[in-house]
């Protein structure tokens, strides 16, 4: 429920409020297609036989390549510095990064036909739903440091509470991806690696996410992972507390501000 409700958030808005934005950014220029096209890829594997779907898996030694497609940073992401003229393709992005994690959780093997066991499949498939939300994390970040930036060059007349709104709900939506990981850091079937993955991608970028997000949202975050962290091996746990630490203890500026 909560990734249908980023996904609408972020669909809905990502055009609204932010008009007039120019084509050259810091993400590649053919990063959007690129991720259109890998999302596609592994979709069309997805393969139906005597009536039981079955999904692609990273350790196959050909399915693992078409998926690690989907996670290609240099040519889906690209390098910092982002600004406002990013947004839309940041979007996009999260929004196949997003029909990813949908895909493996929301599996039925009936091909939909019964309700998804999610407690299943987030233990089984793991390792694909992991290395999603690891790069959801980068992506996020990115997405609010643009979001940022947009927000500091509006001018007076532009600076109106529709817009504002409009800002107020597209970081939420990427709230509520981190919101995600911190929960599945609360999975005690996570395996170590993929704890440690999740762990670090949120001390990795600790600095982007905090600066984004207000006071009281900081303070939920941290207590979301302070709940994980019994559930955690000592490397994990050590890069969680990185990002709580960071959460109390950062000032609080620009995108933070907007209540």
């Amino acid at each position: 429920m909560m990734m249908r409700r980023s996904m609408a958030r972020l669909a809905v808005l990502g055009g609204a409020c932010l008009l007039g934005l120019a084509a050259r950014a810091e993400v590649p220029a053919n990063g959007s297609a690129y991720v259109d096209a890998s999302v596609a890829a592994v979709e069309s594997m997805i393969s139906v036989e005597r009536g039981q779907a079955r999904l692609p898996r990273l350790a196959d030694p050909v399915e693992g390549k078409v998926l690690e497609d989907v996670w290609n940073e240099p040519a889906i992401l690209g390098a910092a510095p982002y600004s406002a003229d990013d947004i839309p393709a940041l979007l996009n992005i999260v929004q196949k990064q997003t029909r990813i994690l949908q895909i493996y959780t929301l599996y039925s093997p009936d091909g939909g036909k019964t309700p998804p066991d999610t407690a299943r499949n987030t233990a089984e498939y793991q390792d694909e739903l992991a290395r999603s939300h690891a790069f959801l994390l980068k992506v996020v970040a990115a997405s609010l440091v643009a979001i940022n930036d947009f927000g500091a060059h509006l001018s007076k007349d532009e600076k109106t509470e529709t817009r504002f709104d409009g800002i107020r709900q597209m970081r939420l939506g990427l709230q509520e991806i981190v919101t995600g990981v911190a929960l599945a850091l609360r999975n005690p079937a996570l395996r170590e690696a993929n704890q440690t993955l999740l762990a670090r991608g949120l001390a990795e970028n600790a600095a982007a996410i905090v600066a984004g997000i207000a006071p009281a949202d900081r303070a939920a975050l941290a207590a979301a992972l302070r709940a994980a962290q019994p559930a955690l091996k000592p490397e994990a746990k050590k890069a969680v507390e990185q990002f709580v630490g960071l959460a109390e203890k950062a000032p609080c500026d620009g995108l933070c501000r907007l209540q």
